[in-house]
């Protein structure tokens, strides 16, 4: 890649008959993690008494969804854990897939950000219209707003409430999307003081990028635990005023 953009770019390979897009890659990576932790989780420790440290990991991001589900929507929200689970979980997954060399960061294309966003925000809109019914409407009148100032306010409350899944998408995207730019223009400029530079110099100039690259690279896993966090903690805020009228 000579380009910042090029790693976004949608590749083909073929085997033979069978053709390959790279944008398959990542759904491939987490099928394939799935179904071994699933093993190492469910049938292997039907053997063994002690729990592995997986299955503490797997548990751990369990009660943490689920803890995050009960803070924001409460018990009656329970009933939806395994959609907001399994949504955490692939953001999660997916988001660190990007990092595995010749692969494709799938959430860094807005197409998939906003297929995934306004999905979930359609289907959070019928629980609330199945849920709420005629009240599901009080979420776009302020309560003891002036009469005069309804329609205002009502066009506003409404732009808000239909603006939610584009800025829920369009954050995910924007933060995959600028981390790997930034990783690659790092990388490049590491590559660059190796093809020019003496030995002696190359040892003095490679000393801070790498540390930076290192920083970097810390700061992308944490951001990419950070978005799918946030991506939940928003789905639970957009689920909770569909199940609890405002």
């Amino acid at each position: 890649m000579y380009q910042a953009l090029e790693q976004f770019r949608i590749l083909n390979f073929s085997f033979g008959f069978f053709d390959l897009k790279n944008y398959m890659l990542p759904i491939l990576i987490i099928l394939l993690f799935s179904i071994l932790l699933n093993y190492l989780v469910v049938i292997k420790n039907n053997i063994f008494f002690v729990k592995s440290f997986v299955q503490i990991i797997i548990e751990n991001l369990y009660l943490f969804v689920l803890d995050v589900l009960k803070q924001n929507v409460g018990v009656k929200g329970i009933v939806y854990f395994p959609i907001l689970f399994n949504v955490f979980y692939f953001v999660y997954f997916v988001n660190l897939s990007g990092l595995v060399g010749y692969n494709l960061q799938l959430t860094s294309h807005i197409i998939v950000t906003f297929s995934l966003s306004i999905s979930m925000f359609i289907g959070i809109v019928i629980i609330g219209i199945l849920n709420l019914k005629e009240k599901f409407i009080n979420q776009f009148i302020p309560k003891d707003a002036p009469k005069i100032l309804f329609p205002l306010l009502v066009t506003i409350e409404t732009i808000s409430y239909l603006i939610r899944p584009f800025t829920l998408g369009i954050r995910l995207f924007a933060n995959m999307f600028s981390g790997h730019v930034l990783l690659f223009v790092i990388i490049s400029f590491i590559i660059a003081i190796i093809e020019k530079k003496l030995l002696i110099m190359k040892i003095i100039l490679l000393i801070f990028p790498i540390l930076l690259l290192f920083f970097i690279m810390s700061l992308e896993l944490l951001i990419m635990f950070l978005q799918a966090y946030v991506f939940i903690i928003l789905l639970s805020v957009y689920l909770n005023d569909s199940l609890h009228a405002h």
